[in-house]
């Protein structure tokens, strides 16, 4: 290879490794064909960018050159596989609160797909009883491609991740379809007490272990309702805040586009939920007539819908609580939309 071509080689790689999108892959890897170390420098690129994918016969070659029978070829032919496959994967992206569990098994039940944990390798509930719950829940790609390779039909994941470009990125990978649920913040913040109370009543002295990410003290059952509130309000509700704000950005970036199911106007309202979610998400009539049967007759314990009405935060949160969630929000006001201001904190 001369020295010309040598060098644009070494420029293509080095972009590679910073290019996340396959159109901008294509485009480099014509600098890199036709070298002998060709394959090499590809696999040098898919061992160090999450997001460079390779085609059926690069894949093979490089299980080839690394040995088939390798732990690390496996691991090759896993991934690969699991990015290629094409299927019904949702991810739905919630606020705590929000009917997200409700939304999930109608889901289920109307498509007729298992649910999945996309943040560990285990299942939701074995995760959190060895303590998982108060970590971020952020997409894992080993429990990424044990899914898509456990269900290749296609599943419903849920999880409360916020929004980044590398979320968005995984989104775009594996072929998720993201689902956003929204809910007015006090009343969320109403319902997750009312969730913690119960929690924590029956726990031990360890409670801890099963909180969220927002930390609470271990006599929180003793605080009084006000001290709670408070409490709350200053880590999960500003978190919900910046939830929303993280999708509101991922939205406007346009690397995807959410669905997005608000509490008031689609959970507590099954025939507009049913329409809604028909037409996105293309339902065929079966499915749309099992979406129906759930929403309208919901397993109480499986969809853990609490007390599934709106306003409770207007009757049990301090307004000192609000105006502090207002001024917080207000930092941002040229991105949040009155609109939302007022539905989210009204």
């Amino acid at each position: 290879m001369s020295i010309e071509k040598t060098n644009l080689a070494r420029e293509a790689l080095s972009r590679l490794l910073r290019m996340a999108l396959p159109d901008e892959h294509d485009q480099l890897r014509k600098a890199l064909r036709g070298a002998e170390s060709y394959i090499d420098a590809l696999g040098s690129v898919y061992f160090q960018n999450p997001f460079f994918r390779l085609t059926d016969k690069e894949a093979a070659a490089l299980r080839t050159g690394i040995g088939n029978e390798t732990p690390l070829a496996g691991l090759v032919s896993a991934r690969h596989e699991a990015t290629r496959a094409s299927s019904s994967r949702y991810v739905i992206c919630c606020m705590p609160k929000s009917g997200s569990s409700f939304l999930k098994v109608a889901l289920q039940a109307a498509l007729e797909l298992p649910t999945v944990s996309l943040t560990s390798f285990g299942n939701t509930e074995i995760s959190s009883l060895f303590g998982m719950n108060p970590r971020e829940q952020e997409l894992d790609e080993l429990a990424l491609v044990k899914a898509t390779l456990v269900a290749p039909q296609g599943f419903i994941a849920q999880h409360h991740t916020r929004y980044t470009q590398y979320l968005a990125l995984q989104i775009r990978a594996y072929s998720l379809t993201p689902i956003v649920t929204l809910r007015n913040i006090p009343d969320a913040l109403v319902s997750f007490d009312d969730m913690m109370l119960a929690w924590r009543t029956e726990s031990g002295p360890e409670g801890w272990k099963g909180d969220t990410p927002f930390a609470l003290p271990r006599h929180y059952p003793e605080l009084s309702p006000d001290v709670r509130i408070r409490l709350i309000a200053r880590s999960l509700g500003v978190w919900l805040i910046q939830f929303h704000l993280s999708w509101l950005r991922g939205r406007r970036q346009g690397l995807v586009s959410p669905l997005v199911i608000r509490y008031e106007e689609d959970i507590l309202n099954p025939p507009r939920l049913i329409a809604r979610l028909s037409k996105s998400l293309g339902l065929d009539a079966g499915q749309t007539q099992r979406l129906r049967a759930f929403a309208e007759r919901p397993d109480p314990e499986r969809s853990r819908l609490n007390v599934g009405k709106a306003g409770r935060g207007r009757e049990r949160v301090p307004e000192e609580v609000v105006a502090f969630l207002r001024d917080y929000a207000s930092t941002f006001a040229d991105e949040i939309p009155q609109a939302d201001m007022a539905s989210l904190l009204g």
